[in-house]
């Protein structure tokens, strides 16, 4: 009868080679992945506006509440 753990230490050998190279590629594709969320993260911060006005009502004083930019309906028609 043959031997069934002949080739048992090749196997295990080429399982773990196999699992390191797995391993290998998927911190590869984190790292990238990481790499393209900071260069995102740079990108935005260039645009970020400093001042931002927040609405607290409609009020003639407020940013969305100018009467000038309203609907008229009598002069729109």
């Amino acid at each position: 009868m043959a031997d069934p753990y002949k080739n048992l230490s090749a196997m295990q050998t080429a399982w773990m080679q196999a699992w390191a190279n797995s391993a290998q590629q998927m911190f590869q594709c984190w790292q990238h992945v990481f790499n393209m969320q900071q260069g995102f993260l740079k990108h935005a911060d260039i645009h970020h506006r400093e001042h931002v006005e927040i609405a607290s009502g409609a009020s003639l004083t407020d940013k969305y509440g100018k009467r000038s930019h309203d609907i008229d309906p009598e002069r729109d028609v």
